[in-house]
């Protein structure tokens, strides 16, 4: 080009140009990744059966323990995809490299990846398609399966784990699910109980699969709590749906603490025992919990009452008898009660279960169960650990 020619820099062409030079560079950075960690371990594995054998190549001496005997081919899932190492052998068989564990096709960063992806809510058949791109190869389902049961250890510490004194509230509810036991699919219910710290951040602390929900099934969930230190000393509200045998249960292990009705259950009550025309008693009893003070909420109530004792005795009733537990928020600041009034909360926890069981027609065991409801509950807990509740987080 001479001196005084101009020059004409095409954007768009330099652009693509730049494109591909770096897909090109990736593509061949990671054959070259992948190439030198396939000859790494080739290496390390040579030098192992140098040890074993206690002799070089081709070396004659008594100290020798073996023979080597060429290699077979393996392959290994790891980071990069999928390696064909060649192994080295002894003639005797009895060299066992180190380097790879005898059975192992996966690396354990690869069994890493499929834990969390599985604990992230991907079920065993779509979590192998999810990582086929980063593992040259899709999963099976059976093989991850086979990796979450490495979870099973992970469940019963979280089960055994010792509680603090932090929890100012709790929430507690259960939620359905199936499983399939001694031939025939049976309903079974888990009891879960949800806290909130001192710090205003949410956690599930802990579940329990039982039979069916009854006073001796809670009390084992709550004296289990009791017994790893949440003695309930610091506890301000206790919310439930209104379950006998739970309010039994909480009247035994924490009788001390206040007891609070979900307002969303007790409305549910309500609308069953009205006529399709009193829909106006129903509306109006909903401003009962809006008021400002406990004060105001009685006054609303008895103006509730009076107007519609006479035309609808059993829905007054159904409210009056629960009156102490459905205001017991009114002791807490405001800009807690929304919250603490009903099991919302926790009831929009069950919808994450439901949605993550929906594809499944019913668990095979226990432990399969145990396993996903874990997983639900730990990515959540994840969750409400970087997202403090901000009602609670008030000087209020």
């Amino acid at each position: 080009m001479r001196a005084s020619e101009a020059l004409v820099i095409e954007a768009d062409k330099s652009w693509e140009r730049l494109q591909r030079a770096k897909e090109f560079f990736f593509a061949d950075l990671e054959e070259q990744m992948k190439e030198n960690h396939r000859r790494f371990l080739e290496m390390l594995m040579m030098e192992e059966r140098q040890c074993f054998l206690q002799a070089h190549p081709y070396q004659r001496h008594r100290e020798r323990v073996d023979q080597a005997n060429g290699f077979y081919q393996r392959s290994l899932s790891t980071r990069l995809g999928v390696l064909e190492l060649q192994v080295p052998r002894s003639r005797s068989g009895a060299f066992r490299p180190q380097v790879l564990q005898r059975y192992k096709r996966r690396e354990p960063a690869v069994d890493a990846a499929l834990r969390e992806v599985f604990l992230c809510g991907v079920s065993t058949r779509q979590a192998g398609k999810a990582l086929a791109g980063l593992l040259d190869e899709a999963v099976s389902a059976a093989t991850v399966s086979t990796v979450a049961k490495a979870l099973n250890e992970s469940v019963a510490q979280w089960h055994r784990r010792k509680l603090t004194e932090g929890y100012q509230h709790l929430i507690l509810d259960a939620v359905s699910v199936r499983l399939r036991l001694v031939g025939k699919v049976q309903r079974r219910v888990v009891l879960c109980a949800y806290g909130i710290t001192r710090e205003a951040k949410g956690q599930l602390i802990d579940f329990l699969l039982v039979k069916a929900e009854g006073e001796d099934t809670w009390k084992s969930l709550l004296l289990d709590l009791w017994n790893r230190g949440l003695k309930g000393e610091q506890l301000k509200l206790i919310v439930t749906d209104g379950n006998a045998g739970l309010v039994k249960a909480l009247a035994y292990v924490w009788p001390r603490a206040a007891h609070q009705r979900c307002w969303v259950h007790k409305l549910r009550n309500l609308q069953s025992r009205l006529k399709a025309s009193q829909r106006p008693c129903l509306e109006e009893a909903k401003l009962i919990y809006q008021a400002a003070n406990q004060k105001e909420a009685l006054e609303r109530f008895r103006k509730w009452k009076h107007r519609w004792q006479a035309a609808a005795p059993r829905a007054v009733q159904c409210l009056e008898v629960d009156l102490e537990e459905l205001f017991s928020i009114f002791s807490l600041p405001a800009a807690h009660r929304k919250r603490l009034r009903t099991t919302n909360v926790i009831e929009r926890l069950f919808v994450e279960v439901r949605r993550r069981i929906r594809t499944m027609c019913a668990f095979t065991t226990r432990d399969s169960c145990e396993r996903i409801l874990f997983s639900v509950f730990y990515r959540m807990n994840q969750y409400w650990d970087k997202h403090p509740l901000k009602s609670f987080t008030q000087n209020s």
